[in-house]
């Protein structure tokens, strides 16, 4: 039950036994004896459909929706409705596909990488969580996984990198308060162990045991050209190609964001020339020979994945 009580000053306040035992206050200020009163019958309600764990009744409902919002931020602070202000759960499976389906700056390529993070965190903490309940400790146990499935280190690094990433994007839409991402990290190691020279006679065997003459341009395009493969390679066009003067015009997608870095020349080794003739007498060629950009990538995911 609640109470109604007049101040020295003239104030009405409030005052019931709350379902957890405490005794909150609701002070009403300056009103009339006939509103307090009214004001106590909707608390006595709204305690009761607490106590009792059943819904309000119709009229109960319709008196929330019309209060006025200084009186609902009390009613809310006491624990008797929800806070009119509080925003609405966002679930982190629906704000991630969304928040990557509107990137549009992203290459293709890069949605791909990245909605692997996604399926992770979507796999670990749910498609429904709410992203305001996912604590910093719950990130760390996030990475403790991501470590326990043997990943490599640099997989790990990047994949905590986009985490990161994610919920900073969160962070400005003002989803969250801030970022339990913010300082997991793990080291990119054992990079520089695997790297080593690859000699002339080793990647010859490899252009001998190229299925076809678009393996071996491929191949030679990134070993004697330095392209990176598959963006730089499968950029490639008839055009590109100065065949009297020996040089290639590539367009690097990795870095066509950065000014001056769209394209850059490149040295046409004969090695890269001799790799991109097919063994007929048709013309060479990067685009002829590699058909089109999109069977091309579609010959190198079904390969190389």
């Amino acid at each position: 039950m609640a109470s109604i009580a007049r101040e020295k000053n003239g104030n009405w306040r409030i005052l019931f036994v709350a379902p957890n035992g405490k005794r909150p206050t609701i002070r009403l200020g300056k009103v009339s004896q006939r509103t307090a009163e009214g004001v106590k019958y909707r608390v006595e309600q709204l305690l009761e459909a607490l106590n009792f764990n059943r819904p309000m009744e119709p009229d109960l409902v319709e008196w929330v929706k019309g209060l006025e919002p200084t009186l609902a931020k009390k009613l809310a602070r006491v624990g008797l409705i929800p806070d009119p202000e509080a925003k609405p759960a966002q679930a982190l499976g629906p704000f991630l596909t969304s928040y990557l389906d509107g990137r549009a700056d992203l290459k293709p390529a890069t949605k791909v990488v990245r909605g692997q993070v996604i399926r992770d965190l979507t796999e670990f903490f749910g498609e429904s969580r709410d992203v305001r309940a996912i604590t910093p400790g719950d990130a760390d146990d996030f990475k403790q996984w991501l470590v326990s499935r043997k990943l490599a280190p640099t997989t790990i690094h990047k994949r905590l990198q986009t985490a990161r990433s994610f919920f900073h994007a969160m962070r400005r839409r003002k989803l969250i308060v801030e970022s339990p991402f913010d300082g997991v990290n793990a080291a990119a190691t054992g990079v520089k162990d695997r790297q080593r020279f690859v000699s002339r006679e080793e990647i010859a065997h490899v252009l001998d045991a190229c299925p076809d003459h678009h393996w071996r341009c491929i191949v030679a395009l990134t070993r004697f050209g330095g392209l990176r493969c598959p963006s730089e390679v499968l950029s490639v066009r008839w055009q590109d190609i100065d065949w009297d003067a020996g040089r290639i015009v590539v367009t690097s997608p990795k870095t066509e964001h950065h000014a001056g870095r769209r394209t850059g020349l490149f040295p046409c080794f004969p090695n890269c020339g001799r790799s991109s003739r097919k063994p007929s007498a048709s013309p060479p060629m990067v685009q002829s020979m590699l058909s089109t950009k999109s069977s091309a990538r579609r010959r190198w995911d079904q390969t190389a994945g």
